[in-house]
């Protein structure tokens, strides 16, 4: 029996490592934090449980691939309740000026029309693209490297329909496309709704999934999700090591033989996998000595592959907040300053869930600015000069003032309980930048699918989101099937995804 060691007990280090079980392979999963996840995690703190991922997941309605993905995996199951939103935000604008983003699109449709009637065609045709993108999906039974011929044709004719609407959306921005928009509040939500540069395909899968019902959340949470996960991987069998963070790959003769420990322990196997952030395994665990062309040229082009972060405060409500939205964007007058000004902020209401652990009667808030390289540097430049966790303390302050402004009631009923920055995400993570995704779909990217080997590297594999064009959690347990499937291949296994 082959023994395989991968690098990273994540969503899609778990995910390659039951596949290959289930496949004969002896599998031990090398994870350097005292909880599995990766990015997909929560924490507690002052008795509350914090999210720190999931605000949607493709791959929830039954019946989809995608969920029967999830299924293998142990991550989802006709048991595990999913929680539907009925709005995905509330904008409120510096005027007072509301407008919900309803999951349903019928009901956006009449929320913009009502809004602005000036812009009828051009939302009829949003609302359409919507439903079009509802109905495209990736291939994800096997990467197309491993497909032959035929199953080539057969995606081929399946998605020559798609293509032209994915090709066409993916090199448009959102900013771009909301200047077909007349209305002020309608330009101004599509221009924002994502990050800069953002592309418009990225926007249009997310409303399109979470308005078919395929993008729910998964009560419990996203430690409980992980965790569902790692009882399959057990159950099969594998192996868990937390608290063991490898120092590098080692190679010989250009064949990844097994991995040195931070302690200096040694271990060999047959086949290495880093499941971990793409520039943390070629400069850090390969030492810089291995050059992947795709990956090397969208890490030195920040302004066409930036990476999406986040500034993040945590507040514990001494109160129930179930009737208040799930997520209120909010303008302000006076931004607050990092990098530059954010003007906008984001609150996120997690009282859906009562499943998780939280003082009786108590709610918690996340209050997020969303950035990128430029956060990273920012926030590393306050860590540099010793100013680190007084400036965490303001930024928390200042994001609790602005929702108290909004909800006066609240005051002496709620506190800042944690802050997140993208050094929390570096050191967590050794994500780049402080990165929790792969790269930002930006309208000048290109697309992006990398094969997981490295030339002049024998019995080593990439795994991870960083591998295709979308980051997360899809393309996380994708990507960790197909590096399974082709291990699997060069071994001469035949492949299977069941026991």
């Amino acid at each position: 029996m082959k023994k395989v060691i991968i690098i990273g007990g994540g969503v899609s280090g778990i995910a390659t490592a039951i596949y290959l079980q289930l496949n004969g392979y002896d599998t031990l999963v090398l994870e350097k934090n005292a909880t599995l996840g990766g990015a997909c995690i929560g924490w507690e703190r002052k008795g509350c449980y914090i999210d720190g991922c999931i605000h949607w997941l493709v791959g929830t309605k039954p019946n989809t691939d995608m969920y029967r993905l999830w299924e293998e995996v142990g991550a989802l199951s006709p048991d595990v309740e999913v929680f539907r939103q009925k709005e995905i935000h509330t904008i409120e604008f510096l005027d007072g000026k509301k407008l919900t983003v309803w999951a349903d699109v019928e009901k956006l449709r009449e929320e913009l029309l009502a809004i602005a009637p000036e812009d009828k065609k051009a939302i009829e045709k949003f609302c359409k693209l919507i439903k079009r993108f509802a109905k495209i999906n990736p291939p994800i039974e096997k990467p197309v490297d491993l497909m032959n011929v035929f199953e080539l044709c057969k995606i081929g004719f399946t998605m020559v329909g798609d293509y032209y609407y994915v090709n066409k959306a993916s090199k448009m921005s959102c900013t771009s496309y909301a200047e077909n928009f007349k209305n002020p509040y309608v330009r101004k939500w599509l221009g924002e709704q994502m990050c800069a540069g953002y592309n418009l395909m990225s926007l249009l899968y997310m409303f399109a999934h979470i308005m078919a019902d395929d993008g729910g959340i998964p009560i419990g949470g996203s430690f409980a999700f992980v965790e569902r996960m790692a009882k399959r991987y057990l159950a099969l069998g594998g192996e868990i090591r937390r608290g063991a963070e490898v120092e590098r790959v080692d190679v010989e003769n250009g064949v990844a033989v097994g991995v040195t420990m931070k302690n200096g322990e040694k271990m060999r196997a047959d086949w290495v996998v880093a499941s971990t952030p793409i520039e943390h395994t070629l400069k850090q665990l390969l030492d810089g000595k291995y050059a992947v062309k795709k990956m090397d040229e969208r890490l030195n082009a920040c302004a066409d592959y930036p990476i999406y972060t986040y500034t993040t405060a945590v507040f514990k409500v001494n109160a129930d907040m179930s009737a208040q939205p799930l997520s209120h964007r909010i303008y302000v007058n006076e931004p607050i300053v990092l990098d530059r000004e954010y003007a906008d902020m984001s609150y996120r209401n997690y009282a859906y869930d009562k499943t998780v652990k939280m003082p009786t009667g108590c709610s918690v808030m996340q209050a997020t600015l969303a950035g990128d390289d430029e956060m990273y540097f920012w926030w590393k430049d306050v860590k540099a000069r010793g100013e680190y966790q007084k400036t965490k303390k303001e930024i928390g302050e200042k994001l609790l003032a602005i929702y108290l402004a909004k909800y006066p009631h609240l005051e002496g009923k709620i506190e800042v309980i944690d802050v997140v920055t993208p050094m929390t995400y570096e050191r967590y993570l050794n994500g780049r930048h402080g990165s929790f995704q792969g790269f930002v779909q930006t309208y000048k990217g290109k697309a992006l699918m990398q094969k997981g080997e490295i030339k002049g590297l024998k019995n080593f594999m990439l795994s991870g989101q960083w591998l295709l064009r979308s980051g997360g959690l899809p393309p996380a347990v994708m990507v960790g099937r197909f590096t399974a499937q082709r291990i699997c291949k060069r071994d001469k296994k035949k492949f299977k995804k069941h026991e």
